[in-house]
């Protein structure tokens, strides 16, 4: 799985102009495909906690304004609730 770790230049990512975003929900925890347990990815920031999947981040939801060129101004819906039945 090393291809995922695979570094592209400014030539082939556009990051709308923002900052690296730690907090995105795309952003591989430490450990990610890790065979051993041990980091995968280290932070060049000290005492930074990276890699969740619960919440989009700030700006994960500019980044997504910007490429699509939408207004901040809107509605928000809150999460469906989902429920889980067995079969």
């Amino acid at each position: 799985m090393s291809f995922n770790f695979d570094k592209y230049d400014s030539s082939l990512v556009n990051t709308q102009n923002t900052p690296y975003d730690y907090a995105s929900a795309m952003h591989y925890e430490p450990d990610a495909f890790s065979s051993n347990g041990l980091p995968t990815i280290e932070s060049l920031q000290p005492n930074v906690t990276f890699g969740q999947r619960y919440n989009i981040s700030t700006i994960d939801i500019l980044e997504v304004q910007l490429f699509y060129n939408c207004s901040s101004n809107g509605l928000t819906f809150p999460p469906i609730p989902t429920t889980t039945t067995g079969f």
